[in-house]
């Protein structure tokens, strides 16, 4: 029991995350925002974001780092994009790999609860961490718990809970609620789970098992991942995922989280001034941003096409960045007049000047593609980006290319589109209107207080 005293503190939250760096970023902004708020709060996860951490003023708990094999298994690159490479990717990044996570998160737990037994804790865990969903499932509790605390979880990705409105995530269908589109649906089900996705299953419940689980999970294992936390949080507004009749009762839409400020640090590059002049000018430059993220850097898949295709515009400048600092194009390669390639530069400084967003569909690009009010071309078929494309479409702000690597001419075709229908550009207004106003950062603090004992 909380007792009367410490019900006069706000409770400790801890936060975890996955530790690929697209899975920590928005974890960290709201960890940010609830120190900023007055709460203390402990963040478990690997040594290299140990500075971004403390400067947040979050106190740091290290957390294993797990090597190059398990980020991307090498074994991937043989496997075509599907649901059979999915699931060997998701195995060996996220299930393989949760029994380190969980003793770490748990051990943690006891350290904080034994530092101080009368303090109430919450935890806030992007959902791809895993760390505390044995706790779902009946593992030990760590010492000084005799229930587990309340568990928030964060999605940095699409809905994926199976519903009788969808088909199953990664087959990147339309919804459909008819009644011979839930049949479909149901049909679909059966087959994708009991063929490709029982490796996954089987997966989960060993890993499950290996952290000493007394309940057997059962079910979906992608569905879990949003249904084992008391409350867990989209971080996108209605408007962005499929209406679905049947809607788990813990999901809640917090909205996209808000644009990041700028770094006093940051080092603007030699021809910012050129960009900055031009959205000022009458006669101003179409500016198109291309990325394809931190995690792809074959430049041959949608950097090198888009500069290609645009090479003899001058009334259009096109800002490629390369996703990672220190990242360099290939010497060899000749940029047009109207390039600028730079190695990193945050998707919100340069998204507030630019006309179209190009990207291969991360989550992350999705969601600075609405809250900067900008229309997208999208162009991904691995991961879950297939899925973020179809709701982008479906949302009405991005037109998609159906391919992970387009031609010249197909990106060429995609931009046109879109600078040829302003209904895209009032689409993407609307929603960053309509996230704006959802105020994700205060719907997420006013869960912690309702949980607040």
């Amino acid at each position: 029991m909380v007792s009367l005293s410490s019900k006069s503190r706000k409770p400790l939250l801890v936060f975890l995350s996955h530790q690929m760096e697209g899975h920590i970023n928005p974890i960290l902004t709201i960890a940010s925002y609830m120190v900023k708020r007055g709460y203390d709060v402990s963040f478990i996860c690997p040594d290299r974001y140990k500075e971004k951490i403390t400067n947040a003023g979050a106190e740091f708990i290290d957390m294993p780092d797990l090597d190059d094999n398990h980020r991307a298994p090498p074994e991937l690159v043989q496997i075509p994009y599907g649901l059979e490479r999915i699931v060997v990717q998701i195995t060996r990044v996220f299930f393989e790999t949760t029994a380190i996570r969980a003793e770490t998160a748990l051990e943690a737990l006891q350290m904080l609860r034994k530092r101080d037994p009368e303090r109430q804790i919450i935890i806030l865990e992007e959902i791809f961490s895993m760390a505390t969903m044995p706790l779902r499932y009946g593992c030990p509790l760590p010492a000084g718990f005799d229930s587990p605390p309340k568990r928030i979880g964060i999605s940095p990705s699409p809905l994926m809970v199976e519903s009788q409105d969808t088909a199953p995530f990664m087959l990147a269908l339309p919804p459909d609620s008819t009644e011979s589109g839930r049949l479909r649906n149901k049909e679909l089900r059966r087959l994708v789970n009991e063929g490709p996705m029982r490796p996954l299953s089987e997966a989960w419940a060993a890993a499950m098992s290996a952290c000493n689980c007394e309940v057997v999970p059962d079910g979906n294992p992608l569905s879990a991942w949003f249904t084992n936390y008391d409350a867990t949080f989209l971080l996108c507004s209605p408007s962005l995922e499929y209406p679905l009749s049947d809607m788990p009762s813990m999901i809640n839409f917090a909205g996209c989280l808000p644009r990041r400020d700028i770094s006093a640090n940051y080092e603007y590059p030699d021809w910012w001034s050129e960009i900055t002049e031009n959205t000022a000018a009458e006669d101003r430059k179409k500016i198109l941003f291309v990325s394809q993220g931190t995690v792809s850097n074959d430049w041959h898949q949608l950097i090198l096409p888009t500069i290609q295709a645009f090479s003899s515009h001058d009334d259009i400048l096109v800002i490629a960045s390369l996703g990672a600092r220190g990242s360099k194009m290939p010497e060899n390669i000749e940029l047009p007049e109207n390039a600028r390639v730079i190695d990193y530069i945050p998707y919100d400084l340069i998204l507030e000047h630019s006309d179209i967003f190009i990207s291969n569909a991360g989550y992350g690009a999705f969601c600075h593609s609405v809250i900067n009010g900008v229309p997208a071309v999208f162009a991904g078929e691995s991961e879950e980006k297939a899925e973020v494309i179809m709701r982008a479409t479906w949302a009405g702000f991005a037109v998609s290319l159906k391919t992970q690597t387009p031609t010249w001419q197909q990106i060429k075709e995609g931009v046109q589109r879109v600078l040829g229908d302003e209904n895209y550009r009032r689409r993407a207004e609307e929603l960053r209107q309509e996230n704006e106003a959802l105020n994700s950062l205060a719907r997420i603090e006013q869960k912690i207080i309702d949980f607040t004992e």
